[in-house]
């Protein structure tokens, strides 16, 4: 009767930490070192889109949510480096996982469209 009282007590005690854990509802990957590194040397921006881009890979394949503003963010990387219709896809892809974002990325979406510029004129 005392190895089965003790058993209960182990268990509940393993399952009551096992609770405490912390639980992660994005995969932030290395974001977060990798952008205080782009904030180090700005001028390495293939780091930083290389670090963005494996933060997706490695959400999507796993099948966890991409943390928001990152694909606006690797849309931003890539619309500075000249890819604006990539860039547009990315800002699509967060407008429609955080709908919340949607009149910023279809401010965005205009831009890297090209559409804002004629708007203008």
């Amino acid at each position: 009767m005392m190895k089965v009282w003790k058993l209960a007590v182990v268990l509940s005690a393993v399952s009551m930490t096992a609770a405490c854990a912390p639980q992660t509802k994005y995969a932030w990957g290395n974001y977060e070192s990798s952008l205080y590194q782009h904030y180090k040397t700005p001028g390495d921006m293939t780091a930083f889109a290389q670090h963005l881009a494996d933060t997706i890979n490695a959400a999507e394949s796993t099948g966890k949510k991409v943390p928001p503003g990152v694909y606006a963010e690797y849309g931003q990387v890539l619309l500075e480096s000249g890819d604006s219709k990539q860039a547009a896809v990315f800002f699509e892809k967060e407008k429609a996982t955080w709908p919340e974002s949607t009149v910023f990325m279809t401010t965005m979406i205009r831009v890297s469209s090209g559409t804002m510029k004629e708007a203008k004129q």
